[in-house]
């Protein structure tokens, strides 16, 4: 590929136009010097997961040194968008794995207190797939990640969180992450977080990454907000569920997994006393139709 070869596609975030001598001006970091194999294996990754370098927090190329790989790595926040936007993204739950004193103990969030040792981290991640909510869990020891840098040094707990976060995201859905790893998992010990500063394009425009929030899918809060709005207005759990499912089949959906926010939108207009009182249950008398279960609040 020649360093003026221009490859053009289309990225949720926009219009992506890359070649070698523009990855290779705009969008290398570190000190290193970066060979033509890895300039192009870099567009290319880019090219095949649609992915918008130009995008603050997308996608970097990361070198220190000539004799060190080049790292290939994506922002967290592009871990996060992306899941997002996956229809069979439900919710996670993450934390860290500590010692205190002879106790091991596994806890939410990424605070750590005085007279803890941090060994670890965890994600559960949660899909609908297969009519059913499912689980993929992560642990990944600090000690195997743990780069001794001052990144690492100042948010151990953090850092150690995140990887797992990555870890459980990439096998839960492995299309949308294949060959796409975090800073935290492989960048090199001389990485800094100065590295991720934003990319201005050839033009000298910084793209801030948003989700459009007409596009999105719900929540797992806004998903328990709307059973819990159903449950008051009919009076119990069992009712509220019934409510939910008549509302949804009235659009020709069976299930709140992949619910789009304008859809949401609608329904929660449509939770209220004078609404539910014209309405005819059309569960009545169809036995087949499959349960809505009303879901727990989890940690996100």
């Amino acid at each position: 590929m020649a360093g003026t070869d221009i490859v053009k596609y289309e990225t949720t975030l926009g219009t992506v136009e890359l070649s070698p001598e523009i990855v290779k001006k705009y969008l290398v970091r570190g000190n290193g010097a970066v060979s033509e194999q890895e300039i192009v294996l870099f567009l290319k990754l880019c090219e095949a997961q649609k992915l918008n370098p130009f995008v603050n927090g997308e996608v970097y190329l990361i070198k220190y040194g000539d004799k060190q790989p080049a790292s290939m790595v994506v922002g967290y926040d592009t871990y996060k968008r992306r899941a997002e936007e996956n229809p069979e993204y439900l919710y996670k739950e993450s934390g860290i794995v500590v010692q205190r004193g002879n106790e091991i103990i596994k806890k939410d969030g990424a605070c750590l207190y005085p007279g803890e040792q941090i060994l670890g981290g965890w994600c559960r991640v949660h899909k609908w797939k297969h009519e059913r909510d499912i689980a993929i869990y992560k642990e990944c020891a600090f000690r195997e990640y743990d780069k001794g840098n001052s990144v690492w040094k100042e948010k151990p707990a953090m850092m150690i969180e995140k990887v797992a976060i990555s870890q459980a995201l990439r096998e839960a859905f492995p299309r949308d992450f294949q060959g796409l790893y975090t800073p935290e998992e492989i960048a090199p010990k001389e990485f800094k977080a100065e590295d991720l500063k934003p990319t201005a394009q050839p033009g000298g425009e910084v793209i801030v990454a948003e989700i459009a929030e007409e596009d999105r899918v719900i929540t797992q809060q806004e998903r328990v907000a709307m059973f819990a709005k159903a449950v008051e207005l009919c009076g119990s759990k069992d009712a509220g569920s019934e409510m939910v499912k008549t509302l949804l089949a009235q659009r020709g959906i069976k299930s709140t997994a992949g619910l789009k926010l304008s859809v949401y939108n609608e329904i929660m207009e449509n939770l209220t006393f004078d609404y539910v009182d014209g309405l005819d249950n059309p569960f009545d008398d169809d036995e087949s139709t499959e349960a809505v279960e009303v879901p727990e609040k989890s940690a996100e």
